[in-house]
């Protein structure tokens, strides 16, 4: 059997709640400990089932922590409420409490249609 290194991957054997238990590919079919799931992956922020490929990474006293998907894949979506510090730029379109920020309208006083701003 090889040694198990400081980052590694492994196969999720099973998840229990924001943590998943892990096979380490290099390491025989010895499960892991409950490792705790990076925030990025947690509450459909990156879809995981048991048996995906993951990388993880293991510290000198055992523990260790669940980092990514192998395949860098994420759903593309924050379940939080997100604050940013500073401008956002966004080069395409974005939705406000489902109205479009770019095809959005304001009438006017005497019943004239603004164009999107």
């Amino acid at each position: 059997m090889a040694e198990i290194r400081p980052i590694f991957k492994a196969r999720i054997s099973s998840i229990e709640g924001h943590s998943a238990r892990v096979i380490p590919l290099v390491g025989g079919d010895v499960v892991t400990r409950p490792l705790p799931l990076l925030w990025t992956m947690r509450d459909g922020m990156c879809p995981l089932a048991v048996g995906d490929l993951v990388v993880c990474a293991r510290f000198e006293d055992g523990d260790g922590i669940v980092l990514c998907r192998a395949d860098g894949e994420w759903s593309r979506r924050v379940p939080y409420d997100v604050t940013v510090e500073g401008s956002l730029t966004v080069t395409e379109d974005a939705t406000a409490a489902g109205v479009s920020v770019s095809t959005h309208t304001h009438a006017g006083v005497h019943g004239e249609t603004s164009g999107p701003h």
